[in-house]
């Protein structure tokens, strides 16, 4: 069988090496174009791609930290948002290991493409084009090749169709203007700080820090972002250097994943704001989803036939559950607003309980709402000794996530629960 994934970056390099290393009898492809630069900042990541990264190369913590910068990540220390705290902490709960890493998204790839075997072609894809069978991939020079299943990890779709892509209402960003400072000495948290616009997080690598405002460009002017930005590193002392960036983003998800031939993976798949680390989360969960479901009965297959029509809806209709989770989780945290009173958190967090009730899947706003009720019932000892509540998730997040975020922002207190 032909497998073919199509992208240079994290998704495509973190694809190309799980099938390199769990699928070996595959006739494998990696396209993608060198001259297409990747973004390349630093990346806070979720405890399963530190399980996942040890299992494909081998490599201990000190290897990989002296290849990819990376340093231990044990929270996000949340800072300024709500109105009940000014710092509280989200920890990873529920596993053996308790902490993961952050790295640099450039130094991964390269690390990565080690342990990927494949047949490498370095042109760029013009089309993909699937009949549920089969994929025809275009080539810029007018070459093509067909392959038997691919998985597009290209990045951001070209346009967005309302019949192929739904916008996420709850997130109330669109925009980053990304910046580096000097190496700090405390590397195990990542920080996400509440600003008057918007909110900055702060990456520590070995080498240098990550820095990215998180803005809405449709309230606040970059001229704003670069005013609060440079007060900030004023306020902490930074030295920043390099040319700074500025990123536009969608937050939405596909509204279909699978045809039977044509996997959508990453930023191809879905996007939404890095606040809880959630771009390599979502990577994962969807390879992990796809070897379940599709690729495990694709190696069965002693010749290839179409997947089962209801199989192909049940599995977009379960990984499309799953990212409205994640985003129902993301855009929670601005639900209760910060300490700033501005244009930004007036919006946020107004935003969020209105849009929260125009979702159509009923069943997940049922389920969020389970969860949060069973955060506020939790007292502080059950939360620190208690294990039995780590048992349930909504999307990876445990009961004591919920405990942490509505508890650290106030939204638990402000609701009422009393039925």
């Amino acid at each position: 069988m032909k497998v073919a994934v199509i992208g240079g970056g994290t998704a495509g390099c973190i694809m190309a090496a799980h099938l390199t290393k769990y699928f070996p009898q595959f006739e494998l492809y990696h396209i993608y174009a060198s001259s297409i630069p990747n973004i390349g900042v630093g990346e806070g990541t979720t405890r399963i791609f530190q399980e996942w990264i040890h299992e494909i190369t081998g490599l201990n913590f000190s290897d990989l930290q002296s290849r990819c910068n990376m340093t231990l990540k044990y929270a996000i220390q949340f800072e300024n948002w709500g109105k009940q705290t000014q710092q509280y902490m989200h920890y990873f709960h529920g596993g053996e290991v308790n902490y993961t890493y952050h790295f640099s998204a450039a130094k991964l790839g390269e690390l990565l493409k080690e342990y990927i075997s494949a047949i490498s072609i370095d042109k760029k894809v013009i089309s993909m084009i699937s009949d549920g069978l089969a994929v025809k991939i275009g080539f810029e020079d007018a070459s093509n090749l067909e392959v038997d299943l691919a998985f597009d990890a290209s990045g951001f779709p070209k346009s967005f169709e309302n019949s192929k892509y739904t916008h996420i209402p709850f997130i109330p960003t669109n925009a980053a203007l990304i910046s580096r400072g000097q190496k700090i000495d405390s590397q195990s948290v990542t920080r996400s700080i509440a600003r008057q616009h918007g909110w900055i997080f702060s990456i520590p690598l070995t080498t240098h820090t990550s820095y990215g405002y998180v803005y809405n460009n449709s309230i606040n002017s970059r001229t704003e972002i670069e005013n609060d930005l440079e007060m900030f590193f004023n306020q902490e002392n930074i030295d920043s250097f390099g040319d700074s960036k500025y990123l536009t983003f969608p937050n939405f998800i596909s509204n279909t994943f699978f045809d039977g031939a044509l996997c959508k993976i990453g930023n191809a798949a879905c996007f939404m704001e890095p606040l809880e680390a959630t771009a390599i989360g979502l990577i994962l969960g969807e390879i992990s989803l796809f070897t379940d479901d599709i690729i495990k009965d694709f190696c069965q297959m002693k010749k290839r036939v179409k997947f089962d029509k209801f199989k192909i809806q049940n599995f977009n209709n379960k990984l499309l559950k799953n990212i409205w989770k994640v985003a129902i989780f993301v855009g929670w945290h601005y639900a209760s607003g910060s300490c700033f009173d501005t244009n930004f958190w007036h919006y946020a967090k107004s935003n969020f309980e209105k849009e929260l009730n125009k979702l159509e899947d009923k069943d997940i706003v049922d389920t969020f709402n389970k969860y949060l009720y069973a955060a506020s019932k939790l007292d502080y000892w059950q939360y620190c000794y208690d294990t039995t509540y780590l048992k349930c998730s909504f999307a990876g997040y445990p009961i004591s996530s919920f405990y942490e975020i509505g508890h650290g922002t106030g939204y638990l207190s402000e609701m009422n629960y009393s039925n």
